[in-house]
């Protein structure tokens, strides 16, 4: 199950660095590359719910199986399409794909281990995103003067031994209900996050008050309005708003989101950075940015022992704090442009993601019935990639208007960055709330002699 959320990781975290050297050669416009990236991301995280209502439908195991094999396709497609539009389609299928994979791997460690493992089992789980995520960048740099094709190519073997370990490790009877697919609301919330991502991207190239911008807000929102109107009416939603009553559950996964956004969004605007700014090779900067991902790892393995020696809440606090720190100096690394100073402030920035994914992510399944770990599985999923889409459109769209230069990179990049920080406090104060919160619960009231 870590091996196929890794493929995941290592698909877009190569994809993102390659991007500028790409980009170069194809001569693609800034519009045209963000898209590239947010193609699969924007359907990934719409669909996620669905791939969480489909694994518990018709069973992890064969959803798994079908993204896997869904994921090998929309990656050979995407190497013979070449660069523009059909690029772009292929990345929406890699995205559906994916979108069944990861809340079936989820799913599947929520029922093969009791709550004393689990904590540990899912740091494992989203540690393999780091290590995915430190190979992308590498392996980019490796394969990016033989284009695109070889770029995507090189998800198959991977794919192919996920497809064999899970035929061969899975259990084919791990528990599933027969509730009808909610078609209509996944629609409809592809639809209003489709819309609100194109009017963010294109805000800054075609103004905020243009026609496009303006009427695609306004679709996205009236969408958004009817998801949310058919979630609350619907006799089987594609999922329960009630959950987002629980406290522990939705303030958890409002960490995830900005925290998520701080990431993503730091990822690509440092592999820009890096190649633009600074004017590395893609290897090069890849080698630069290990300690983002090598330090994430570290994180989420340490958040189990964080979790024992302080309650979850706490623990997620204290790892958000040492994230926000690492931000921080990472936005004044950027600015004095000191490579030695940046990647030591990668290291904390890291670390304190990982341990506080891995944290939140306990707290959203903890939350939930074994019945309905697919779909909070999905939800945080969710929660993460939306994160991920609106960090790469928000941050990117800092970086410059009109046009991703040297000049604007450099100068425009220690406020991205300072924009990531920013995120990463809001989270912070989030974590804050839930854990005096659930620390007034626990303590005993007092009560007054008669």
């Amino acid at each position: 199950m870590s091996a196929c959320f890794a493929c995941i990781a290592l698909d877009n975290t190569k994809l993102v660095a390659a991007l500028p050297a790409l980009a170069r050669v194809s001569g693609a416009s800034p519009v045209l590359q963000r898209w590239t990236i947010e193609a699969s991301l924007l359907v990934y995280a719409s669909l996620l719910l669905l791939g969480g209502s489909l694994s518990e439908r018709f069973g992890a195991r064969s959803v798994l199986l079908l993204g896997l094999c869904g994921f090998a396709g929309a990656s050979i497609a995407g190497a013979y399409a070449g660069s523009g539009y059909w690029l772009i389609a292929a990345r929406a299928a890699s995205g559906a794909a994916t979108a069944c994979m990861t809340p079936a791997t989820l799913a599947t460690l929520k029922h093969s281990f009791d709550d004393r493992e689990r904590p540990t089992a899912i740091a494992v789980w989203t540690a393999s995103f780091g290590v995915g995520a430190a190979l992308g960048p590498v392996l980019a740099g490796l394969l990016v003067d033989r284009g695109i094709s070889a770029v995507l190519l090189a998800n198959l073997p991977p794919i192919a031994l996920c497809v064999w370990g899970s035929l061969r490790l899975v259990p084919a009877d791990l528990p599933r209900h027969d509730r009808p697919l909610d078609f209509r609301g996944a629609s409809l919330c592809l639809a209003a996050a489709a819309c609100g991502l194109f009017a963010i991207l294109s805000g800054p190239t075609h103004g905020w008050f243009s026609f496009e911008v303006i009427s695609s807000a306004i679709v996205g929102a009236g969408c958004l309005a009817l998801a949310l109107n058919w979630l609350r009416r619907a006799r089987h939603p594609l999922i329960d708003l009630t959950l987002f009553a629980q406290e522990r559950f939705a303030k958890a996964l409002l960490v995830i989101f900005l925290a998520y956004f701080a990431f993503s969004g730091v990822s690509f605007v440092l592999a820009q950075y890096l190649q633009l700014a600074r004017a590395k090779a893609t290897l090069h900067a890849g080698l630069l940015s290990l300690p983002l991902a090598s330090s994430l790892l570290l994180g989420t393995l340490l958040a189990p022992r964080l979790t024992l020696r302080w309650r979850a809440e706490r623990a997620l606090g204290i790892s958000l704090s040492v994230a926000f720190l690492g931000a921080a100096i990472l936005s004044t690394a950027s600015y004095v442009q000191s490579d030695l100073l940046l990647c030591l402030a990668l290291a904390p920035f890291g670390a304190g993601c990982g341990s506080a994914f891995a944290t939140a992510t306990e707290l959203v399944l903890g939350s939930v019935s074994q019945q309905r770990a697919g779909t909070a599985a999905a939800v945080s999923e969710s929660a993460f990639e939306f994160g991920g889409v609106l960090g790469v459109a928000v941050l990117s769209t800092l970086l410059g208007s009109a046009s991703i230069s040297e000049t604007s990179v450099g100068e425009l990049t220690p406020r991205a960055l300072a924009s990531a920080a920013l995120a990463v406090l809001f989270a912070w104060l989030v974590a804050l709330a839930l854990s005096r919160s659930v620390a007034a619960r626990a303590t005993p009231s007092e009560c007054s002699d008669p």
